[in-house]
């Protein structure tokens, strides 16, 4: 143990030790200087001391080991996998809001389900998702306790937000700041958090990426958790940009990939092996091998309710011309200023300006 002034070209300088300062203080900082390793002074005219160095846990491997739901900490803990110091578990509350990305086939879905059947088996969170593909991912889980498919995203997300606007109210009336502290209040009627399964982003249409991005600024008091995952980052790359907090990737083609996902490069360098990923927790680069999931089958009725859904034309799921002026203009009621100008609001529509048409009807509505 040395600092620099005990150094003299390269080499150890003994004459330059002050002996008197070699005491129990000197044998503390030493030991704060090993991260709280034991230091001994063994000899009160000389230099020695005698460190305790305890031997490190050897690293697991990281091999795929099967999901098990009796393992959950709390009901609210989502398995992430196999770390080399051992299995990692994220609570929904503590991560708040997460971004996963990856190319396709890395295992990005499969993190889904085992997050969506962890809060479904601990039973005290509302879980809504949406899939891209009216059902055919996440329907099986239709008929479970606490859980609420998304067929249509613009539409869903607005009943999911007149939802978190109820619960402001009730807030308001509590006088509590979050669902957190109103909950841990005894007597008061609990309220559940929300967890809001994105499963591919990039394929929301414009006024539902804003009204999303909108949401995840506005109501985390309110108890949502959002999960937005994407197999584009850099399409995507506008909810990379909203804050997320805990970020997830698996294998991606391109270091800028990696970056834009994590704020590192790494997740292009992961070995080709399905489930394998990288998180960004507590200021760590953790490494880990997602848990083997199982899928369960859906019902007959759930078949034939996604059957029906599916077989419908798209054009049945378009919302009428005044009705989607009113949502959109619901959807930027709290990003609008009336100094914007005309191409501003066209900007934040996500609509190009082409003349005062979409721009004026919206802004009438506002």
């Amino acid at each position: 143990y040395h600092s620099g002034k005990y150094i003299a070209d390269g080499h150890f300088d003994p004459n330059a030790i002050e002996l008197k300062r070699v005491n129990e203080d000197f044998a503390h900082e030493l030991s704060t200087r090993l991260h709280g390793r034991l230091v001994v002074r063994t000899n009160s005219r000389g230099l020695f001391l005698q460190v305790g160095f305890d031997i490190p846990a050897a690293p697991m491997s990281l091999d795929v080991q099967a999901l098990d739901l009796s393992l959950q900490p709390t009901p609210w803990h989502m398995p992430i996998g196999t770390t080399k110091e051992g299995t990692l578990w994220i609570s929904l509350l503590e991560g708040d809001s997460f971004l996963v990305g990856g190319s396709r086939g890395g295992g990005k879905t499969g993190e889904e389900h085992a997050w969506i059947q962890a809060l479904l088996h601990g039973g005290q969170t509302l879980v809504y998702a949406w899939d891209g593909k009216r059902g055919a991912e996440f329907g099986r889980y239709v008929g479970s306790k606490n859980f609420n498919l998304i067929f249509s995203g613009l539409k869903g997300l607005y009943e999911l937000q007149a939802m978190l606007k109820t619960r402001e109210s009730v807030l308001a009336l509590s006088g509590h700041p979050n669902i957190v502290t109103h909950n841990e209040e005894s007597g008061r009627e609990f309220i559940p958090p929300i967890a809001l399964f994105v499963d591919e982003a990039a394929d929301l249409l414009d006024p539902a990426k804003e009204l999303l991005k909108s949401m995840i600024r506005l109501y985390r008091h309110a108890g949502l958790y959002p999960i937005i995952a994407t197999n584009q980052p850099t399409v995507a790359d506008v909810f990379t940009k909203t804050n997320l907090s805990t970020r997830v990737a698996f294998r991606v083609p391109h270091h800028n990939d990696s970056i834009v996902m994590l704020g590192y490069k790494g997740a292009e360098a992961l070995p080709d092996q399905r489930g394998r990923g990288l998180i960004v927790w507590k200021g760590k680069f953790i490494e880990f091998q997602s848990f083997q999931v199982t899928y369960p089958m859906p019902s007959e009725e759930t078949r034939q309710l996604l059957a029906a859904q599916l077989s419908q034309p798209e054009t049945t799921q378009v919302l009428k011309p005044v009705d989607e002026i009113s949502q959109l203009a619901e959807s930027i009621r709290d990003l609008w200023r009336p100094d914007m100008s005309k191409s501003e609001v066209s900007r934040l529509l996500g609509k190009p300006y082409s003349g005062a048409s979409w721009t004026h009807k919206v802004t009438r509505v506002i």
